[in-house]
């Protein structure tokens, strides 16, 4: 009897995975991103090669635009992260017959300078979502995992949902995105994405965001939207990255 409730317990756990995998991959909204670990002391010579690398893919015609960060703050410092966001599904399919030829060139330029490389398939949040329109005013990226509770991906959703609700019905100044894993982390988790200008952005605007909810919904809601929140994940991390458009690969138009 109790094999079988274990057996149950993980089929369970299996579908309700699949499930939060594929209830975000919608159209046109998924990301491929490399986490590339870079050897100590060996920053500039991968900067420098990586520049070189980013122009062969230019000049072949690599069809997706690659956005290069830098790790400026946290635990990965000077590590780099590469995405390509905004495709589906069978744009993946599609991007085969360059990766083939580009996977072994990237490892032939770079590879010397590597420590190790890791990757994520991310779906983004279509809803909760208020990015600059120029994305030349983004320079700094403030990036937090939160690592979710199984079976708490529809209840962390729901206290986004309210808080992205007050934010655009209040007309708060902030910008902000999510991404939700659908492959390559250790289980359920969220990214909150906010872009700044530069170092003295992030002083943010005078009222704290808990005292905005405070005052938008009363002390009691927005403190029980806040217990909610926060019960629905087991940890949660942060970074800062710098956006490295000179190491980017951006196609002709």
């Amino acid at each position: 009897m109790g094999n079988k409730k274990l057996f149950v317990g993980l089929l369970v756990a299996f579908w309700l995975g699949l499930l939060s995998q594929n209830i975000f991959a919608q159209s046109n909204n998924m990301a491929r991103l490399f986490f590339v670990k870079v050897k100590t002391g060996e920053g500039a010579d991968f900067a420098a090669a990586l520049k070189k690398h980013s122009e062969w893919r230019k000049q072949q015609g690599d069809p997706w635009t690659w956005i290069v960060y830098q790790v400026v703050n946290g635990k990965n410092l000077g590590d780099y992260v590469i995405r390509s966001g905004d495709h589906s599904w069978s744009d993946f399919d599609d991007y085969e017959e360059f990766s083939i030829k580009g996977a072994p060139e990237f490892y032939k330029a770079v590879g010397s300078h590597i420590k190790s490389v890791s990757s994520m398939i991310t779906a983004g949040d279509t809803v909760n979502v208020d990015w600059p329109e120029n994305p030349a005013d983004v320079n700094l990226l403030s990036v937090i995992t939160f690592n979710l509770k199984p079976g708490q991906v529809p209840a962390f959703r729901q206290a986004v949902n309210k808080y992205h609700t007050a934010i655009q019905e209040n007309n708060r100044e902030t910008y902000y995105s999510f991404a939700w894993n659908v492959n390559g982390a250790k289980g359920p988790s969220a990214t909150l994405v906010i872009p700044y200008k530069n170092w003295a952005d992030m002083q943010g605007p005078e009222e704290s965001m808990r005292e905005f909810m405070m005052r938008v919904l009363g002390e009691e809601d927005a403190q029980k939207l806040y217990e909610d929140f926060n019960s629905t994940f087991t940890s949660s991390e942060s970074m800062i990255v710098r956006v490295r458009m000179d190491l980017s690969v951006i196609p002709d138009k």
